[in-house]
Protein backbone atom coordinates (compact mmCIF):
# COMPACT_ATOMS: atom_id res chain seq x y z
CA UNK A 1 0.00 0.00 0.00
CA UNK A 2 2.85 2.36 0.93
CA UNK A 3 4.65 1.55 -2.32
CA UNK A 4 1.53 2.23 -4.38
CA UNK A 5 1.07 5.60 -2.70
CA UNK A 6 4.72 6.50 -3.29
CA UNK A 7 4.41 5.60 -7.00
CA UNK A 8 1.31 7.76 -7.28
CA UNK A 9 3.02 10.74 -5.67
CA UNK A 10 6.10 10.35 -7.87
CA UNK A 11 3.90 10.14 -10.98
CA UNK A 12 2.13 13.34 -10.04
CA UNK A 13 5.44 15.12 -9.40
CA UNK A 14 6.79 13.90 -12.78
CA UNK A 15 3.67 15.07 -14.59
CA UNK A 16 3.87 18.47 -12.89
CA UNK A 17 7.48 18.88 -13.99
CA UNK A 18 6.53 17.81 -17.51
CA UNK A 19 3.90 20.54 -17.78
CA UNK A 20 6.48 23.09 -16.62
CA UNK A 21 8.98 21.71 -19.10
CA UNK A 22 6.55 21.76 -22.00
CA UNK A 23 5.27 25.29 -21.65
CA UNK A 24 4.57 26.29 -25.25
CA UNK A 25 7.42 28.02 -27.04
CA UNK A 26 6.82 31.71 -27.33
CA UNK A 27 4.26 31.95 -24.52
CA UNK A 28 6.42 34.41 -22.60
CA UNK A 29 6.97 36.60 -25.63
CA UNK A 30 3.45 36.68 -27.04
CA UNK A 31 1.93 39.00 -24.46
CA UNK A 32 -0.82 40.95 -26.19
CA UNK A 33 0.47 40.31 -29.69
CA UNK A 34 -2.01 39.43 -32.41
CA UNK A 35 -2.86 35.73 -32.36
CA UNK A 36 -2.22 33.69 -35.49
CA UNK A 37 -5.42 32.10 -36.78
CA UNK A 38 -5.18 28.32 -37.17
CA UNK A 39 -7.67 25.57 -37.94
CA UNK A 40 -6.87 22.02 -36.81
CA UNK A 41 -8.85 19.78 -39.14
CA UNK A 42 -9.56 16.18 -38.10
CA UNK A 43 -10.05 13.34 -40.59
CA UNK A 44 -13.48 12.20 -39.43
CA UNK A 45 -15.31 11.68 -36.14
CA UNK A 46 -13.23 12.52 -33.09
CA UNK A 47 -11.67 9.77 -30.97
CA UNK A 48 -9.43 9.81 -27.93
CA UNK A 49 -6.50 10.37 -30.31
CA UNK A 50 -7.63 14.00 -30.36
CA UNK A 51 -7.27 14.41 -26.58
CA UNK A 52 -4.22 16.66 -26.83
CA UNK A 53 -5.92 18.99 -29.30
CA UNK A 54 -9.25 18.96 -27.42
CA UNK A 55 -7.56 19.90 -24.15
CA UNK A 56 -5.30 22.46 -25.84
CA UNK A 57 -8.26 24.28 -27.38
CA UNK A 58 -10.46 23.96 -24.27
CA UNK A 59 -7.80 25.16 -21.81
CA UNK A 60 -6.33 27.88 -24.00
CA UNK A 61 -2.92 26.23 -24.39
CA UNK A 62 -2.76 27.07 -28.10
CA UNK A 63 -3.92 30.62 -27.40
CA UNK A 64 -1.22 31.05 -24.75
CA UNK A 65 1.33 30.02 -27.38
CA UNK A 66 0.01 32.65 -29.79
CA UNK A 67 -2.45 30.63 -31.88
CA UNK A 68 -6.13 31.40 -32.22
CA UNK A 69 -7.06 27.77 -32.87
CA UNK A 70 -10.24 25.87 -33.42
CA UNK A 71 -10.80 22.16 -33.97
CA UNK A 72 -12.82 21.29 -37.06
CA UNK A 73 -14.09 17.84 -38.03
CA UNK A 74 -13.56 16.92 -41.66
CA UNK A 75 -15.22 14.21 -43.73
CA UNK A 76 -12.24 11.92 -44.28
CA UNK A 77 -8.54 11.87 -45.16
CA UNK A 78 -9.07 13.19 -48.69
CA UNK A 79 -11.16 16.09 -47.44
CA UNK A 80 -8.47 17.09 -44.95
CA UNK A 81 -5.57 16.74 -47.42
CA UNK A 82 -7.34 18.99 -49.95
CA UNK A 83 -8.14 21.60 -47.30
CA UNK A 84 -4.55 21.66 -46.02
CA UNK A 85 -3.03 21.85 -49.51
CA UNK A 86 -5.17 24.90 -50.30
CA UNK A 87 -4.39 26.91 -47.15
CA UNK A 88 -1.53 28.21 -45.06
CA UNK A 89 -3.78 28.37 -41.98
CA UNK A 90 -4.82 24.73 -41.62
CA UNK A 91 -3.01 21.85 -39.97
CA UNK A 92 -4.60 18.51 -40.73
CA UNK A 93 -4.72 15.11 -39.05
CA UNK A 94 -4.66 12.19 -41.52
CA UNK A 95 -3.58 8.58 -41.81
CA UNK A 96 0.00 7.91 -42.81
CA UNK A 97 -1.14 6.07 -45.92
CA UNK A 98 -3.37 8.94 -47.06
CA UNK A 99 -0.49 11.35 -46.58
CA UNK A 100 2.02 9.36 -48.65
CA UNK A 101 -0.55 8.68 -51.37
CA UNK A 102 -1.30 12.40 -51.54
CA UNK A 103 2.37 13.29 -51.63
CA UNK A 104 3.01 10.68 -54.34
CA UNK A 105 0.20 12.30 -56.33
CA UNK A 106 1.93 15.67 -56.11
CA UNK A 107 -0.12 17.31 -53.36
CA UNK A 108 1.85 20.15 -51.67
CA UNK A 109 1.63 18.81 -48.12
CA UNK A 110 4.33 17.98 -45.56
CA UNK A 111 4.15 15.80 -42.44
CA UNK A 112 5.30 17.86 -39.45
CA UNK A 113 4.56 15.60 -36.45
CA UNK A 114 3.25 12.21 -35.52
CA UNK A 115 -0.09 11.67 -33.79
CA UNK A 116 -0.19 7.90 -33.44
CA UNK A 117 3.48 7.10 -33.98
CA UNK A 118 2.51 3.41 -34.37
CA UNK A 119 -0.55 2.13 -36.24
CA UNK A 120 -3.69 1.33 -34.26
CA UNK A 121 -5.01 -1.18 -36.82
CA UNK A 122 -5.85 -4.51 -35.22
CA UNK A 123 -7.60 -7.75 -36.13
CA UNK A 124 -10.47 -8.67 -33.81
CA UNK A 125 -12.24 -11.99 -33.27
CA UNK A 126 -14.76 -13.28 -30.78
CA UNK A 127 -13.20 -14.94 -27.77
CA UNK A 128 -14.30 -18.35 -29.05
CA UNK A 129 -12.31 -17.95 -32.29
CA UNK A 130 -8.65 -18.94 -32.58
CA UNK A 131 -6.60 -15.86 -33.50
CA UNK A 132 -3.05 -15.82 -32.17
CA UNK A 133 -0.89 -15.65 -35.29
CA UNK A 134 -1.38 -14.70 -38.97
CA UNK A 135 -1.61 -18.41 -39.87
CA UNK A 136 -4.90 -18.51 -37.94
CA UNK A 137 -6.43 -16.46 -40.76
CA UNK A 138 -6.46 -19.57 -42.94
CA UNK A 139 -10.04 -20.71 -43.39
CA UNK A 140 -11.41 -17.57 -41.74
CA UNK A 141 -13.86 -15.10 -43.28
CA UNK A 142 -12.91 -11.41 -43.37
CA UNK A 143 -14.42 -8.34 -44.98
CA UNK A 144 -12.26 -5.36 -45.93
CA UNK A 145 -11.68 -3.05 -48.86
CA UNK A 146 -8.27 -3.82 -50.33
CA UNK A 147 -7.77 -0.16 -51.29
CA UNK A 148 -8.26 1.05 -47.69
CA UNK A 149 -5.58 1.46 -45.05
CA UNK A 150 -7.07 -1.46 -43.13
CA UNK A 151 -7.06 -3.62 -46.25
CA UNK A 152 -3.47 -2.67 -46.97
CA UNK A 153 -2.38 -3.81 -43.50
CA UNK A 154 -4.26 -7.13 -43.78
CA UNK A 155 -2.73 -7.86 -47.18
CA UNK A 156 0.74 -6.94 -45.92
CA UNK A 157 0.26 -9.16 -42.87
CA UNK A 158 -0.69 -12.09 -45.09
CA UNK A 159 2.16 -11.65 -47.56
CA UNK A 160 4.86 -10.89 -44.98
CA UNK A 161 3.99 -14.00 -42.96
CA UNK A 162 3.74 -16.53 -45.80
CA UNK A 163 0.01 -17.13 -45.32
CA UNK A 164 -1.53 -18.75 -48.38
CA UNK A 165 -3.82 -15.98 -49.64
CA UNK A 166 -6.20 -18.30 -51.47
CA UNK A 167 -7.09 -19.98 -48.17
CA UNK A 168 -8.28 -16.74 -46.58
CA UNK A 169 -11.93 -16.03 -47.37
CA UNK A 170 -12.01 -12.26 -47.91
CA UNK A 171 -14.80 -10.17 -49.40
CA UNK A 172 -14.44 -6.64 -50.79
CA UNK A 173 -16.57 -4.83 -48.23
CA UNK A 174 -16.09 -2.98 -44.98
CA UNK A 175 -16.52 -5.31 -42.02
CA UNK A 176 -18.57 -4.25 -39.01
CA UNK A 177 -18.85 -5.17 -35.34
CA UNK A 178 -22.41 -6.31 -36.00
CA UNK A 179 -21.21 -8.78 -38.65
CA UNK A 180 -18.61 -10.15 -36.25
CA UNK A 181 -21.17 -10.62 -33.48
CA UNK A 182 -23.65 -12.25 -35.86
CA UNK A 183 -21.05 -14.71 -37.17
CA UNK A 184 -21.16 -13.31 -40.71
CA UNK A 185 -17.39 -12.81 -40.50
CA UNK A 186 -14.81 -14.56 -38.33
CA UNK A 187 -12.28 -11.75 -38.11
CA UNK A 188 -12.86 -8.00 -38.10
CA UNK A 189 -10.04 -5.73 -39.24
CA UNK A 190 -10.31 -2.25 -37.81
CA UNK A 191 -8.94 0.32 -35.40
CA UNK A 192 -8.28 -0.01 -31.69
CA UNK A 193 -10.03 3.32 -31.04
CA UNK A 194 -13.06 2.59 -33.26
CA UNK A 195 -14.00 -1.08 -33.64
CA UNK A 196 -12.08 -2.01 -30.50
CA UNK A 197 -13.86 0.70 -28.53
CA UNK A 198 -17.24 -0.49 -29.83
CA UNK A 199 -16.55 -4.08 -28.76
CA UNK A 200 -15.61 -2.84 -25.30
CA UNK A 201 -18.74 -0.69 -25.14
CA UNK A 202 -20.90 -3.69 -25.98
CA UNK A 203 -18.94 -5.79 -23.46
CA UNK A 204 -18.28 -8.47 -26.06
CA UNK A 205 -15.46 -10.85 -25.07
CA UNK A 206 -12.91 -10.72 -27.87
CA UNK A 207 -9.31 -11.42 -28.76
CA UNK A 208 -7.02 -9.22 -30.79
CA UNK A 209 -4.05 -9.68 -33.13
CA UNK A 210 -1.57 -6.83 -33.47
CA UNK A 211 0.07 -6.72 -36.94
CA UNK A 212 2.99 -4.90 -35.37
CA UNK A 213 3.94 -8.11 -33.57
CA UNK A 214 4.28 -9.83 -36.95
CA UNK A 215 6.65 -7.64 -39.03
CA UNK A 216 4.17 -4.88 -39.92
CA UNK A 217 5.75 -1.81 -38.34
CA UNK A 218 4.06 1.23 -39.84
CA UNK A 219 3.19 4.74 -38.64
CA UNK A 220 -0.35 5.53 -37.64
CA UNK A 221 -1.57 9.10 -38.10
CA UNK A 222 0.24 12.38 -38.73
CA UNK A 223 -0.25 16.12 -38.61
CA UNK A 224 0.30 17.78 -41.97
CA UNK A 225 0.76 21.34 -43.19
CA UNK A 226 0.97 22.86 -46.64
CA UNK A 227 4.28 23.68 -48.25
CA UNK A 228 2.90 27.22 -48.45
CA UNK A 229 2.55 27.42 -44.66
CA UNK A 230 6.07 26.15 -44.10
CA UNK A 231 7.45 28.62 -46.64
CA UNK A 232 5.60 31.72 -45.42
CA UNK A 233 4.90 31.10 -41.72
CA UNK A 234 6.87 28.09 -40.52
CA UNK A 235 6.67 29.41 -36.95
CA UNK A 236 2.97 28.48 -36.89
CA UNK A 237 3.81 24.80 -37.38
CA UNK A 238 6.52 24.87 -34.71
CA UNK A 239 4.27 26.72 -32.27
CA UNK A 240 1.49 24.21 -32.91
CA UNK A 241 3.76 21.26 -32.12
CA UNK A 242 5.08 22.93 -28.98
CA UNK A 243 1.56 23.67 -27.74
CA UNK A 244 0.40 20.15 -28.64
CA UNK A 245 3.13 18.62 -26.47
CA UNK A 246 2.19 20.98 -23.65
CA UNK A 247 -1.46 19.95 -23.99
CA UNK A 248 -0.64 16.24 -23.77
CA UNK A 249 1.47 16.87 -20.67
CA UNK A 250 -1.47 18.74 -19.18
CA UNK A 251 -3.78 15.85 -20.08
CA UNK A 252 -1.58 13.44 -18.13
CA UNK A 253 -1.84 15.59 -14.99
CA UNK A 254 -5.55 14.92 -14.48
CA UNK A 255 -6.64 11.89 -16.55
CA UNK A 256 -10.19 11.91 -15.16
CA UNK A 257 -10.79 15.52 -16.17
CA UNK A 258 -9.21 14.85 -19.56
CA UNK A 259 -11.42 11.80 -20.11
CA UNK A 260 -14.54 13.81 -19.25
CA UNK A 261 -13.62 16.62 -21.68
CA UNK A 262 -12.73 14.18 -24.46
CA UNK A 263 -15.92 12.15 -23.98
CA UNK A 264 -17.97 15.35 -24.23
CA UNK A 265 -16.14 16.33 -27.42
CA UNK A 266 -16.61 12.88 -28.97
CA UNK A 267 -20.29 12.68 -28.10
CA UNK A 268 -22.14 9.69 -29.50
CA UNK A 269 -21.85 6.81 -26.99
CA UNK A 270 -18.64 8.06 -25.37
CA UNK A 271 -18.43 8.16 -21.57
CA UNK A 272 -15.61 9.37 -19.30
CA UNK A 273 -15.01 5.79 -18.18
CA UNK A 274 -14.63 4.47 -21.73
CA UNK A 275 -12.47 7.41 -22.74
CA UNK A 276 -10.26 6.79 -19.71
CA UNK A 277 -9.72 3.20 -20.82
CA UNK A 278 -8.82 4.23 -24.36
CA UNK A 279 -6.52 7.00 -23.17
CA UNK A 280 -4.58 4.40 -21.22
CA UNK A 281 -4.51 1.91 -24.10
CA UNK A 282 -3.28 4.43 -26.66
CA UNK A 283 -0.15 5.38 -24.72
CA UNK A 284 1.87 2.78 -26.62
CA UNK A 285 0.63 4.26 -29.91
CA UNK A 286 1.52 7.82 -28.99
CA UNK A 287 4.79 6.94 -27.26
CA UNK A 288 6.05 3.58 -28.56
CA UNK A 289 9.00 2.10 -26.72
CA UNK A 290 12.14 4.04 -27.58
CA UNK A 291 10.28 6.93 -29.24
CA UNK A 292 9.29 10.39 -28.08
CA UNK A 293 5.81 11.76 -28.55
CA UNK A 294 5.17 13.26 -32.01
CA UNK A 295 8.57 12.30 -33.46
CA UNK A 296 8.64 10.98 -37.01
CA UNK A 297 10.96 7.99 -37.31
CA UNK A 298 12.74 7.73 -40.67
CA UNK A 299 13.27 3.96 -40.43
CA UNK A 300 9.58 3.32 -39.74
CA UNK A 301 8.60 5.51 -42.71
CA UNK A 302 11.11 3.83 -45.01
CA UNK A 303 9.69 0.43 -44.08
CA UNK A 304 6.17 1.75 -44.62
CA UNK A 305 7.04 3.07 -48.07
CA UNK A 306 8.56 -0.28 -49.05
CA UNK A 307 5.28 -1.97 -48.14
CA UNK A 308 3.27 0.60 -50.10
CA UNK A 309 5.43 -0.01 -53.16
CA UNK A 310 5.22 -3.79 -52.78
CA UNK A 311 1.42 -3.63 -52.50
CA UNK A 312 1.35 -1.15 -55.42
CA UNK A 313 -0.47 1.46 -53.38
CA UNK A 314 2.00 3.97 -54.83
CA UNK A 315 3.90 3.42 -58.05
CA UNK A 316 7.05 5.46 -57.40
CA UNK A 317 9.07 6.20 -54.26
CA UNK A 318 8.48 9.48 -52.45
CA UNK A 319 11.48 11.54 -51.34
CA UNK A 320 10.76 11.09 -47.64
CA UNK A 321 13.23 13.74 -46.48
CA UNK A 322 11.43 16.31 -48.64
CA UNK A 323 7.93 15.08 -47.78
CA UNK A 324 8.46 14.83 -44.02
CA UNK A 325 10.00 17.42 -41.72
CA UNK A 326 12.06 15.13 -39.50
CA UNK A 327 13.76 18.04 -37.73
CA UNK A 328 10.81 20.11 -36.50
CA UNK A 329 9.82 17.99 -33.49
CA UNK A 330 13.43 17.42 -32.29
CA UNK A 331 13.99 21.17 -32.61
CA UNK A 332 10.97 21.81 -30.39
CA UNK A 333 12.30 19.37 -27.79
CA UNK A 334 15.71 21.07 -27.82
CA UNK A 335 14.22 24.54 -27.48
CA UNK A 336 11.98 23.45 -24.65
CA UNK A 337 14.94 21.87 -22.87
CA UNK A 338 17.01 25.06 -23.20
CA UNK A 339 14.05 27.10 -21.94
CA UNK A 340 13.79 24.98 -18.79
CA UNK A 341 17.54 25.22 -18.17
CA UNK A 342 17.38 28.99 -18.54
CA UNK A 343 14.62 29.15 -15.89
Amino acid sequence: MLLGGLVGVMSLIAASLLVREWSPIGSKEQGKATLQALIIKWNGPLTEAAAGVVLGVNDGVFQKAGLSSRLEVGVDDDDVVKAVAASDRIIGHVSAMAFLRARAAGMPVVAIAGSYVASSIRLFALDTTALQTPSDLVGKTLAYRASSEVGFVVEALISRNAVQRSLVRATEATGTVEQLMAGAIDVLAGYLEVEGAELRRLKVPYRVLDPGAFKIHIPGTVYIASTQMLATSSSSAETFVSALLASWARADLDPRRTAALVAAAIGRAATPERSMTMLEQQRDLIRPFGARMAELDLARWQEFQRLLLQQRVISDPVDLRAAIDFSLVPDVYRRQSRSVQAD
